[in-house]
């Protein structure tokens, strides 16, 4: 009868020792009330302060072929103090010689204080990937990932891209970086606000502007010719 009475009496100590344990936690939250509140209140207002100071600008464009659309293509730029993001994605549907091509391509350039920090380049056509490259700075350089291959490319600091002629007019810029060629190609200026972009593979792009907007790409291949035409200006 003793021991199970020590029990019973242990038993209630313990449940009264955690009752009281629960009082005081309760208290303490109670009394920390204000100080989790004011963190709460900072980090929100930190977000929004973040927000704030963001922009972001959207633009939307038709893809015409042979007087049809055939496509389209997004892009969008968000900056944030010293950063800029860049990001575009077409999508093409379209139909040569008896045949159906479905082709989906998605573009990002991360900069920082005006240099390349991280890009990717990624083509899909008919549900085949045949294009998936990173570029990622390093050490003053750049380091390019393409499947399981990777490679060291010295053209640092790249400051001005082919995903960059949907941001800005490339007033007084003369080369633009090619992330699917890899290397730099020369801006000819045609006329006030036109402008050539050839290819290494042949091809070669007009690119025209209005009041500092892309307003149109004719797309000159070898096989087919297309616009980019903008819609939402």
């Amino acid at each position: 009868m003793i021991p199970v009475l020590i029990i019973w009496l242990l038993r209630r100590y313990k449940q009264r020792r955690h009752a009281l344990q629960v009082k005081t936690n309760l208290k303490k939250i109670k009394y920390q009330l204000p100080t989790i509140a004011s963190v709460l209140l900072f980090v929100l207002m930190l977000m929004m302060t973040l927000n704030s100071h963001s922009q972001n600008r959207q633009f939307n464009y038709q893809i015409v072929r042979n007087g049809n659309k055939v496509g389209t293509l997004n892009f969008s730029e968000t900056t944030n103090g010293a950063m800029d993001c860049l990001k575009m994605e077409s999508d093409v549907k379209t139909r040569f010689i008896l045949m159906t091509f479905t082709a989906h391509a998605s573009e990002e350039a991360v900069y920082r204080n005006g240099v390349l920090l991280h890009s990717s380049i990624y083509r899909k056509l008919n549900g085949n990937e045949k294009v998936n490259k990173q570029h990622l700075a390093q050490n003053s350089q750049y380091v390019i990932r393409a499947g399981n291959n990777t490679e060291i490319n010295k053209n640092y600091p790249i400051t001005y891209n082919m995903l960059s002629l949907y941001a800005r007019e490339p007033e007084n810029i003369s080369k633009v970086y090619s992330d699917n060629f890899e290397t730099f190609l020369a801006i000819q200026k045609i006329d006030g606000h036109k402008y050539k972009i050839s290819l290494p593979d042949g091809n070669y792009n007009y690119y025209l502007y209005r009041g500092g907007v892309l307003n149109l790409v004719e797309i000159h291949h070898s096989l087919y010719s297309a616009n980019i035409v903008l819609t939402n200006n």
